[in-house]
């Protein structure tokens, strides 16, 4: 099986969109991605960039925000054979964080509940 490294770089109004590499291991892929994470974050700690790469490895995915206009997203596709799963072929979501963000509000506030929720996760338990 291979591993296609992505990556995508948001600055402000600038999107970059580049192919990292390519790896035939999972964790070989995963210390690839972990290390576009340390190039683009030169403050992160040893500790910091071995989550990275063990959270790369399970999840394939990973995104980092510098601040509101700068952010690292990373993804790690398995290919099979000459294709990809369905499951696989989108590699990063058009949608805005933000966006996303706004839309949970929205819909949180018009049913009426107390706590919101990232992922499908909730943070504290919702106030009845």
């Amino acid at each position: 099986m291979l591993y296609i490294i992505n990556s995508l770089v948001t600055e402000g109004d600038a999107t970059t969109f580049s192919l990292v590499g390519v790896a035939s291991d999972k964790n070989k892929a995963a210390q690839l991605a972990a290390e576009v994470y340390k190039d683009y974050n030169k403050t992160a700690s040893f500790q910091n960039i071995e989550m990275i790469t063990e959270w790369l490895a399970t999840r394939k995915n990973y995104s980092f925000r510098k601040d509101k206009s700068h952010r690292l997203q990373l993804a790690i596709t398995e290919l099979e054979q000459e294709s990809t799963a369905p499951e696989n072929k989108l590699i990063f979501s058009a949608a805005a964080e933000q966006d996303e963000l706004m839309r949970k509000v929205s819909q949180a506030l018009f049913e009426g509940k107390h706590s919101a929720e990232r992922n499908g996760d909730a943070p504290s338990c919702p106030i009845s």
